[in-house]
């Protein structure tokens, strides 16, 4: 008769090696605790390394006066999300963020259109049509200490007119 019921050894001397029910269960609980705190471990170092979203500074350089008042026209950057128009020796930014969800609206010919969920701006960046609740907004323009015209994204207005800048 062999030592363990389940056993399928055969030997006379009564050394089965085949692993029994509680060992097996041992090593599993073993694997299952080591993986435990090894999900813990890496929460921890997790929870202590800093999450600082990198976020554009509000206030930025468009560039020499000479250069970026040198031609007309309107021009897309695409690192700050922002239209820079030029016109007559004057400058205006204006952002190029739909004011629904956030996406980055399209330039058309008649004005500006976003490619998410369809709101529709006119030239001025007033709300015509679709879901965007607010028209987009324009940045106060400056020259900065250096000589670069700087923009800063935390003043804005909604009047087109007094957004001019001229140098």
């Amino acid at each position: 008769m062999p030592k363990y019921r389940n056993s399928l050894n055969k030997d006379g001397d009564g050394y089965d090696p085949a692993m029994s029910r509680r060992r097996f269960l041992v090593l599993l609980g073993a694997a299952a605790g080591f993986g435990a705190l090894q999900l813990l471990g890496v929460s921890v170092l997790g929870f202590l390394y800093p999450n600082a979203m990198k976020i554009p500074p509000s206030i930025f350089s468009i560039g020499r006066p000479e250069d970026v008042l040198s031609k007309d026209g309107k021009l897309f950057m695409a690192s700050q999300k922002v239209f820079i128009q030029t016109q007559a020796g004057k400058v205006r930014v204006q952002t190029a963020v739909c004011t629904h969800l956030g996406c980055t609206v399209n330039m058309t010919e008649t004005g500006y259109k976003c490619p998410c969920h369809g709101s529709v701006y006119d030239k001025l960046g007033r709300n015509v049509s679709g879901p965007a609740p607010r028209p987009l907004v324009f940045f106060d323009v400056f020259k900065g200490s250096s000589g670069d015209l700087m923009v800063d994204k935390a003043k804005t207005t909604l009047d087109y007119d007094t957004a001019w800048f001229s140098a």
